[in-house]
């Protein structure tokens, strides 16, 4: 295998992400950097964790101010909730609302099964190994971004 037909399946992937990110969008009736937040916020969940102004701006790489602005707009819309945080009650963790919540899970709901399936069937050696290469990938791309 050549590297043209390593680079041609990097393209072919790139293509597949960008089309469910907007089918995503038109399902979702949202901007790319609004699913960005949705879809942050949606695996923080499934991982139980608590998702915060600041988890987003550090994710997006956006200031605070940016940010607040987005969840102002995603909260305006129905995607998103503020809710106390019960360890804190001057701040607040960001949810999905349930019908964004059900919203999302419906769109994502057959490219999830498929992407489990196959991830079950993937050897934890696999997995290390899929692991690594991608964060290699991932290197090497942000190793050829301009500098800020």
């Amino acid at each position: 295998m050549s590297d043209l037909d390593l680079v041609a399946a990097l393209t072919r992937l790139e293509a597949a992400v960008s089309a469910l990110r907007a089918r995503l969008r038109d399902q979702l009736g949202v901007s790319g950097s609004d699913l960005t937040v949705l879809q942050f916020v949606s695996r923080a969940e499934e991982a139980d964790r608590t998702v915060r102004v600041k988890d987003l701006a550090k994710h997006l790489g956006l200031t605070g101010p940016a940010v607040t602005g987005m969840v102002d707009r995603l909260e305006q819309s129905g995607h998103l909730s503020r809710v106390p945080n019960p360890a804190d009650g001057r701040s607040r963790h960001i949810e999905l609302t349930e019908t964004a919540r059900r919203d999302y899970s419906v769109a994502m709901d057959g490219t999830n099964k498929h992407l489990h399936e196959l991830l079950a069937s993937f050897s934890e050696r696999d997995r290390v190994r899929f692991v690594r290469i991608v964060d290699r990938i991932i290197a090497a791309v942000d190793l050829g971004a301009p500098s800020p």
